[in-house]
């Protein structure tokens, strides 16, 4: 009896220098990010949608009086009123070029922000509606189109040329998810009853097998590396990483909501998961179903560092969840305020927390 006293008072005690050692240490854990709250144009909330490698942030505030004004920030000018905008997606290269979509007179209509020379709308392909969903860094921007006929149609739009139809590949409900400097747009498209992917080239769409049918927020960057989320059919959801010549690699497990950014030139990529509040799970089990309230988890998959959590860098908010990356590392996300209020909030890396493992300074 007496040396199982002894054996549990050693367990008890190793246990606890082990809490109060990790209670010493997390704090000091190193700031990866330097968080900055952008500021609003006064009005009842704002979302960010996009930032591109100089820093330039866009995205949406809504005033006192309803409406939305797109707006952009950067440091050396902060906020600035770029007019109304309608549109629930706008895009940003690295001349500071803008796609979006607003509503005129016409309906809903694709445009073209420049600085100095304002909004190009871009026009249709016979029909009344047009969308803007991605821009590359040649100012060529892809989206979707209704024809004459009233039917959804892809178009790719530049300067030159003015706004064209898309060869499809053959399947249903195709919509483009972004369009890398080369002009290859990556489009999804139902085929078989499973979604697949497909590249668009000069040539002619190719299929790209190695992405599973049930991958959804599929992102390609320049090198050919592609990540996605694995949710549909899983009991176990994950985040995936494919490289040339590898397999596919595992990142992280993921709940089933989960809101992912486009994969940046490190092979970066950030997410959100969004799960039911663990209390609520069991408020559900000894009162019955309800509605639950959902909790959030952010966090950069990094090669060299695995994965970072963020939520510690943005404050005690309701919710934080990630939206874009650019390829210095630098995060944008939307916050949500224990009072109601939303801000945009962008997280930049410390350079010399980094070293020579992870992103450079903006």
């Amino acid at each position: 009896m007496k040396l199982k006293r002894k054996r549990f008072v050693a367990c008890l005690i190793t246990a606890s220098v082990g809490v109060v050692l990790a209670f010493l240490l997390w704090p000091w854990s190193p700031e990866l990010y330097r968080a900055t709250i952008l500021p609003s144009l006064g009005g009842r909330y704002s979302a960010v949608h996009a930032v591109n490698d100089r820093g330039q942030v866009v995205g949406v505030t809504e005033l006192a009086d309803g409406s939305r004004r797109l707006f952009l920030w950067d440091r050396d000018n902060g906020t600035e009123d770029l007019g109304p905008v309608t549109g629930d997606q706008l895009a940003i290269n690295n001349a500071g070029h803008i796609a979006g979509t607003m509503s005129d007179r016409n309906g809903h209509q694709a445009f073209f922000w420049e600085l100095g020379k304002g909004r190009t709308m871009l026009g249709t392909l016979g029909g009344d509606m047009s969308l803007a969903l991605a821009i590359n860094n040649r100012s060529q921007i892809v989206g979707v189109s209704s024809n004459a006929a009233d039917a959804p149609r892809l178009f790719l739009w530049d300067k030159a040329t003015g706004i064209k139809e898309l060869d499809r590949p053959e399947a249903r409900g195709c919509w483009p998810e972004g369009i890398d400097d080369r002009g290859r747009v990556l489009v999804a498209g139902v085929s078989k009853g499973a979604t697949r992917r497909y590249l668009l080239r000069p040539e002619g769409p190719v299929l790209l097998k190695e992405v599973p049918p049930d991958a959804s927020r599929v992102s390609l960057n320049s090198d050919g590396s592609m990540a996605a989320t694995v949710e549909v059919g899983h009991a176990d959801p994950y985040l995936a990483l494919w490289r040339r010549g590898e397999p596919m690699k595992r990142l992280a497990s993921i709940s089933a909501h989960t809101q992912m950014t486009k994969l940046n030139e490190r092979n970066q990529v950030a997410w959100t998961s969004f799960r039911p509040r663990r209390w609520e799970k069991w408020r559900e089990r000894l009162r019955g179903p309800r509605l639950m309230r959902e909790e959030s988890v952010s966090y950069l998959w990094d090669p060299a560092r695995g994965k970072i959590p963020l939520d510690r860098y943005v404050g005690d908010v309701e919710r934080f969840y990630v939206v874009g990356l650019n390829n210095h590392g630098s995060i944008i996300g939307n916050l949500c305020t224990k009072d109601g209020q939303q801000h945009a909030a962008l997280l930049e890396p410390i350079p010399e927390r980094w070293g020579d493992k992870g992103p450079a300074s903006d």
